[in-house]
């Protein structure tokens, strides 16, 4: 049941959606475990989630906060991040989080000394990151130290290992790069230290399309591509597939209405009550691809050609150049497609202390606020 009607600019993520992408992947990967990543929206967690996702990957001390508040099972979270300090280690054991990820021989350390302060019976599950060659996860020489050195880690367990090399990947050969080089490294900690992994967590980094049509056949080739490979490792290695945008992406729209129109040396400028503050799509910049955008209040006609801009005083606030729309007027509403993941958390919300946009959840059998608008001016006023 709707208790109020939407005022733009806002945001509407669909549950059933988000459970599809899910089930999607669920069914072209039978039997390997799934964990989301809540970093690329974590308001859908507000509604129901498929029964596919067997954990959930937070990676600061606020998600873990959100997951709390939300009632997530603490055997269902898998504690990650690049900076962890004591304070978090402790406050995600004391939740009870089944699995806490080390990127660091300083995040071992600070592991087994949160494990021993916090009295954890038995040990600490903990999966070792291995670094792909960024500021992320451990070099193959402090794994090999720290799996030799179990002697100073008596609270812990080192059950797996994780592996995430970035995403945008639309070619199965990068996932065959990926998982050869997981291939090789496991291999060299099995002759150097015996280590059998209970779990190898893998972040496939599957591309989405936002910009060249058909959009949602390019995201399947990647799935369907990349799958045999995945299937081929899982029967070698006990293989966790961890996906953020890939799930989210299609389950979000952003909409937002027209405030203004004129002509400016022969350009149609639109100026929308929303802008880069709020969406973002990931690869586009200054507005050089086009994001698939739908017009609600269309009309007979002629189309006419605009250039859309949002509301902050940047020449960089440009959404679309030379879109064919049915001619605008105001109060018209636009909708920009496939921004559930990521887009409302990455966009620069607070420049200009404009408002934020409101968030609504379609969960299927209601429609219901899950964030109101709220001015930006109330975090960006100084204190005093």
């Amino acid at each position: 049941m709707i208790k109020m009607q939407p005022q733009t600019p806002y945001y509407i993520f669909r549950s059933d959606v988000f459970s599809e992408m899910v089930e999607k992947v669920h069914k072209a990967l039978p039997g390997i475990p799934l964990v989301y990543s809540i970093k690329a929206n974590p308001f859908i967690l507000a509604g129901p989630l498929p029964d596919a996702i067997t954990r959930f990957e937070v990676c600061s001390p606020g998600e873990l906060s959100i997951v709390r508040r939300l009632h997530i099972p603490p055997e269902k979270i898998l504690y990650s991040g690049v900076m962890k300090e004591l304070s978090d280690i402790r406050e995600a054991i004391r939740y009870g989080s089944e699995i806490l990820t080390a990127e660091s021989v300083r995040h071992v350390e600070l592991l087994e000394a949160g494990a021993e302060k916090e009295g954890v019976s038995g040990k600490l599950n903990v999966i070792l990151r291995f670094s792909a060659g960024s500021q992320f996860g451990m070099s193959e020489e402090d794994l090999i130290y720290v799996l030799s050195s179990a002697e100073n880690w008596p609270h812990l367990n080192f059950m797996g290992l994780h592996y995430f090399s970035g995403t945008g990947k639309n070619k199965a050969k990068k996932i065959k790069k990926d998982l050869d080089e997981v291939r090789e490294i496991l291999a060299k900690l099995k002759a150097e230290n015996g280590f059998d992994p209970e779990i190898v967590e893998y972040g496939t980094g599957f591309a989405v399309e936002y910009f060249n049509p058909p959009l949602q056949e390019k995201d399947d080739e990647i799935l369907n591509e990349a799958a045999p490979l995945l299937i081929e490792f899982a029967k070698e290695y006990p293989l966790s597939i961890e996906m953020g945008r890939y799930f989210a992406a299609t389950c979000g729209e952003y909409h937002t209405s027209v405030c203004d129109i004129k002509c400016t040396r022969g350009v149609n400028y639109a100026i929308l009550d929303g802008g880069m503050h709020h969406v973002n799509y990931f690869g586009q910049m200054m507005a050089m691809k086009m994001p698939p955008i739908r017009q609600v209040n269309k009309r007979d006609g002629d189309e006419e050609i605009y250039t859309l801009c949002g509301s902050l005083c940047t020449t960089a606030d440009v959404l679309a150049r030379d879109i064919s729309l049915s001619s605008l007027e105001i109060d018209d509403e636009l909708v920009f497609e496939r921004t559930g993941a990521y887009s409302a958390m990455e966009a620069p919300a607070l420049f200009l202390s404009r408002r934020l946009p409101e968030l609504w959840l379609d969960t299927g059998s209601e429609m219901k606020l899950i964030r109101d608008s709220e001015s930006a001016a109330e975090i960006n006023v100084p204190l005093g």
